[in-house]
């Protein structure tokens, strides 16, 4: 039985990593809209979210994993890649904490007002600022991106964050979360 789950727990890692590494692709290749190569349509930040949510520590793992990789094929990797990756990461632990925690009693499938509201607070804002202040912090403290560039980057960053992870994210937590749940991969 124990093996099972390592076995779950690899598979899932495997996956999510590779879909982040897709999702990372995309969002600095395909949608480059902002100031050096940092995307203000960042449809990963939606899925990294609800990745988190469903799968706790293990989609944190394949996310830092996936964020690796993607930056390796968009050809932006370089050695503050590995520190600058946990940004996301850190993000999308905060609504990965608030919505698996007991004490709490959020429905992931966000079904009541508070729900949505401990949504918007944690994955919209929290995450994105978080994630948009490690991240181009670094690229200041790295000297990839000059200072002056910085409030223009987060602005972009944070306000289109806001809007994909409402516009994707809500909608994949509600209709998603119950076909998740039948899944081994969610225990």
């Amino acid at each position: 039985m124990e093996k099972k789950n390592y076995s779950y727990s690899f598979i899932l890692i495997g996956v999510i990593a590779g879909l982040t590494a897709i999702l990372d692709y995309i969002g600095v290749m395909t949608f480059p809209f902002g100031f050096f190569g940092v995307s203000a349509f960042y449809i990963g930040a939606a899925f990294f979210t609800a990745f988190a949510i469903w799968f706790r520590w293990r989609a944190l793992i394949a996310m830092y994993i996936g964020l690796l990789i993607g930056a390796l094929i968009s050809g932006t990797f370089t050695i503050f890649a590995l520190l600058l990756a946990w940004g996301n990461v850190i993000g999308a632990a905060i609504p990965m904490l608030i919505f698996n925690s007991k004490k709490l009693g959020l429905n992931k499938e966000l079904k009541k007002v508070k729900d949505y509201v401990a949504f918007i607070l944690t994955a919209t804002i929290c995450q994105n600022v978080i994630s948009a202040v490690w991240v181009l912090g670094g690229f200041v403290i790295f000297g990839i991106m000059p200072l002056e560039a910085l409030k223009m980057a987060m602005f972009g960053w944070i306000l289109g964050g806001i809007a994909v992870t409402i516009i994707i994210g809500i909608p994949l937590l509600k209709f998603a979360t119950p076909v998740v749940r039948k899944t081994s991969f969610s225990k």
